[in-house]
């Protein structure tokens, strides 16, 4: 939806509650006047003074109009709240689909490219071996967004039933930052994992959750190229830090970066790839783990995300 439309939507709206309020004002003048000529014609022809039955007339009419006008109040707040988020989240969507088709599109030119080099071109073995590797990288790129658009879709039908596997976090984690170091030879992965670190949770969502902060992490690290992952244990918690040391994220914003499309930056002058989705399947896994997460600074500069999920999930 655009900012035009938008600004037409509220205008509408707001035009029609001062029409409201003129309107119910309007007949309250005119309830009041034809009560005070009713009961001044009523004191005329019986001969009775009826100001105090008037003026407790009035003090209800006026009463019962304030309720009115503040349940329509409220009602129109109300209207208007949902309203601006519906707006939002449909400019999100839209955002959120240009971004999508980019993201689909380029693993797919880049694969395409490979496959042709390789068809039209006679490469030595270490050539061949590189343009599988990138090759590889984008189709694992291209499986993960599939896997997060179906994920995110899913999520919220998700019963907090499903986290009854036995999952091995320490697996997971390692797993994870050897994925990553192989795709991403540019990078430094520094990790500090304690072992048998085992939960009760889902291994895909589980695996979801590590995956896309590393790649949140790797996106933002600017020129850093360094990211350390910890993985501990203590008590019947587990805690999940995902550092790096980049360009960081400014403080009004880490209350919507789970937001389901948000993304840090303004569209026209972001430069990094993504979607929206990676951070709102964070929040969503980690809520249905009965965790927290927490986004702090890291010194001297970059984010430092936080995990910390029970290793038993209590059921109300």
């Amino acid at each position: 939806m655009s900012d035009r439309r938008e600004k037409r939507t509220l205008l509408l709206l707001y035009t029609l509650g001062i029409y409201i309020l003129i309107q119910a004002s309007w007949w309250a003048y005119h309830l009041i006047d034809l009560q005070q000529e009713l009961y001044e014609y009523k004191s005329i022809t019986l001969g009775i003074n009826y100001n105090q039955i008037y003026t407790a007339k009035v003090w209800m009419i006026l009463g019962e109009g304030s309720i009115f006008i503040f349940f329509l109040f409220i009602g129109f707040w109300w209207i208007r709240k949902n309203l601006s988020r519906e707006m939002r989240l449909a400019k999100m969507e839209q955002t959120f689909l240009l971004s999508v088709t980019h993201e689909l599109k380029t693993p797919i030119a880049a694969v395409k490219l490979f496959l042709e080099t390789l068809k039209s071109r006679k490469l030595s073995e270490e050539q061949q071996q590189k343009i599988i590797q990138d090759a590889l990288r984008e189709t694992n790129r291209l499986r993960d967004l599939s896997e997060n658009i179906l994920l995110a879709t899913r999520l919220g039908q998700k019963d907090k039933s499903v986290l009854d596997e036995e999952t091995n976090a320490t697996e997971i984690v390692k797993n994870a930052a050897h994925r990553f170091s192989g795709l991403f030879p540019e990078f430094v992965f520094v990790s500090s994992i304690d072992e048998e670190c085992i939960l009760k949770s889902d291994h895909q969502l589980f695996t979801a959750l590590v995956t896309n902060l590393v790649e949140n992490a790797i996106k933002y690290s600017g020129d850093s190229r360094r990211i350390e992952i910890v993985l501990q244990k203590r008590d019947d918690q587990i805690y999940l830090s995902i550092i790096d040391v980049g360009i960081g994220i400014r403080p009004e914003e880490k209350q919507r970066i789970f937001e389901k499309f948000y993304r840090v930056g303004n569209e026209q002058t972001r430069k990094t790839k993504g979607t929206g989705l990676g951070l709102y399947i964070v929040g969503n896994i980690v809520k249905l783990h009965k965790g927290h997460i927490t986004v702090e600074n890291n010194t001297p500069q970059g984010t430092n995300f936080t995990i910390t999920i029970p290793t038993h999930l209590q059921y109300e």
